[in-house]
């Protein structure tokens, strides 16, 4: 009973002390609300309005001063009592128990104070844009006033150099003035959302208007007097020159001439209608127009000198290349008799003839038309420098062709000179042969001696025609060289086979008393070498046998020949040239 007691005490002394902390908290959250009120006191709306009201706003500008008070006095009306009567609900739901109701009616209240934070910040920001705007047209005002000052000056101190564009600007800046004094009339009267779509426009005539009176001094300028002064000037050049004898390829300086002084007219007469995009393409236009000419008359005073500088030079040059050309053509001719010319000489010479002809004929066409004054001089350049560029060409490839013609008896005498040498090298190779006293030779042999005979007096027969033919006579030289260098190899081989052979065989002979191989082998052996004249053989069977009686004695005779050889070798060039 006693601790049921307890529990029941303890029990209601924890709801007390809940209680109690809940209205501690209710009251902290209803002074945290009250405080958030507050501080929308602190923002002074009541002065800014005041101020506002002084501004004596007119038309689009008191309607939106009227917008925004009419929102101020909501907040104050509206606004502001629903927020006391939502901290009174807090306060007074704080006394009972009902936690979620309090919960609720606190964040309300805090919602409203947000809301009408938001609503005076609105109204503010709306204000300042009243000021701010106001602002800015009277320092508009004062800034149009100097800029209009000074255009009116330029105007009246340089009308002038805007030639016949001035009563259109003078009009334009009486334009620009009515609507300056509609918005000065808006600035003054207070309503600046109005005076801002007339400032806008404002701006824009008078940026243009600044933009034609800097631009057009310069293109009247250009129009009326450094264009005009350029065209009297290329005209009375252009006819100088043409007394001077001077003349111009598709020459219409005239219709040019003409037509640059109607583009003139045509845009002095824009400029009066203020049409400057115009004329400024315009004047690009006529100023290449007038450097196109400036161009044309100086090309052809530039070109004359050096034309008649160069006529001298180029038709002692032509004279010169044709002589050369004769003097090659006399040669060919010559040539043509003993030899067979395959390289197109002749007609690359006729070739030049024609060349040289071509060119003279250009050459005597300008000369006359220098002589009867019809001379484009800047055309008779360009044709100058591609004769002396083309007379360059000729006489180079006639110093080739005058080399290849030298080439061509010293070619004959070097063929003369290696038939000569191949005749002595097969008397030579005979005189070996013979020297070494066979039995006879390989019909193999025989065959490459005897094609090598037929291959020296076929080119001995062409060496002896009444044309030679160099180039073929060079390549039966080649075929012939690489043949004798064959058969030489085929020589030694003959002569190094036989003597080997015949030294092994007599070497071979002191063992067929005692060895019946040998004694065979070393009969084979001299039955190729006397009957068959084949030495390679002979040598092969005798070799083989020898080595296998005695090991290494072949290898012995060999080298102790091959040794013979190389130190005699001297003497078998001394016995080649006997």
């Amino acid at each position: 009973m006693l601790t049921l007691l307890i529990g029941i005490i303890v029990l209601v002394g924890a709801g007390y002390l809940g209680f109690v902390f809940y209205q501690r908290r209710t009251i902290k959250m209803a002074t945290d609300v009250y405080e958030n009120k507050r501080d929308l006191n602190k923002i002074p709306l009541d002065d800014e309005f005041a101020l506002a009201k002084k501004m004596n706003l007119t038309g689009e500008s008191h309607k939106k001063y009227d917008q925004l008070y009419n929102k101020y006095q909501q907040y104050k009306n509206q606004m502001l009592p629903n927020i006391d009567e939502g901290i009174s609900a807090v306060k007074e739901d704080g006394k009972g128990i009902n936690f979620l109701k309090t919960r609720n009616d606190w964040e309300s209240a805090n919602k409203a104070i947000s809301d009408a934070d938001s609503t005076l910040k609105e109204i503010q920001a709306g204000l300042a844009q009243l000021y701010d705007l106001n602002k800015q047209h009277k320092l508009a005002l004062e800034e149009l006033e100097k800029k209009y000052k000074r255009l009116r000056e330029d105007i009246l101190n340089k009308n002038q150099s805007f030639g016949p564009s001035i009563d259109n600007l003078e009009k334009m800046l009486s334009d620009i003035e009515g609507t300056f004094d509609e918005f000065t009339q808006l600035t003054k009267s207070g309503d600046p959302n109005s005076a801002e779509e007339v400032l806008s426009d404002l701006n824009s005539s008078t940026d243009k208007l600044e933009s034609y009176m800097t631009r057009i001094p310069k293109l009247y300028q250009m129009l009326s007097k450094e264009f005009v002064e350029q065209v009297a000037e290329i005209e009375s050049g252009y006819k100088e020159l043409k007394a001077k004898q001077y003349n111009f390829p598709n020459d219409k300086f005239n219709e040019n001439i003409k037509g640059v002084r109607d583009q003139l007219k045509v845009n002095t007469n824009k400029l009066k209608t203020l049409e400057v995009d115009s004329v400024e393409k315009a004047t690009k236009n006529i100023a290449d127009r007038i450097d196109d000419m400036y161009d044309a008359i100086d090309k052809e005073y530039k070109a004359r000198p050096e034309v008649e500088k160069n006529t001298k030079v180029i038709g002692e040059y032509i004279e010169h290349v044709r002589k050369q050309n004769s003097d090659l053509q006399l040669r060919l001719e010559t040539l043509s008799k003993g030899y067979v010319l395959n390289h197109q000489e002749i007609e690359n010479n006729h070739q030049y003839d024609q060349q040289i002809s071509t060119i003279e004929k250009k050459y005597s066409d300008a000369v006359n038309a220098m002589q009867n004054g019809k001379a484009v001089f800047s055309s008779i350049n360009a044709d100058q420098k591609q004769m002396m560029k083309t007379l360059g060409q000729i006489e180079s490839e006639q110093k080739d062709l005058f080399q290849s013609t030298v080439k061509i008896p010293q070619e004959e005498q070097a063929a003369r000179n290696a038939l000569s040498k191949f005749d002595l090298e097969m008397r030579n190779k005979k005189r070996r042969i013979d020297n070494h006293n066979l039995p006879g030779l390989s019909d193999d042999y025989q065959d490459a001696f005897s094609a090598f005979i037929r291959e020296i007096n076929h080119l001995d027969d062409a060496m002896n025609q009444p044309q030679i033919d160099v180039d073929d006579i060079s390549k039966q030289l080649i075929i012939i060289q690489s043949d004798m260098d064959t058969l030489e190899e085929k020589t030694d081989q003959l002569i190094d086979d036989a003597t080997l052979a015949e030294q092994t065989i007599q070497y071979a002979n002191r063992f067929i008393g005692s060895d019946s191989e040998i004694a065979a082998a070393s009969k084979t052996a001299q039955m190729y070498f006397d009957q068959k004249y084949d030495y390679e053989q002979s040598l092969s069977i005798i070799s083989k046998a020898l080595e296998k009686q005695s090991s290494g004695m072949f290898t012995k005779i060999k080298d102790d020949y091959f040794s013979a050889k190389k130190r005699l070798k001297p003497g078998k060039a001394q016995e080649d040239n006997q």
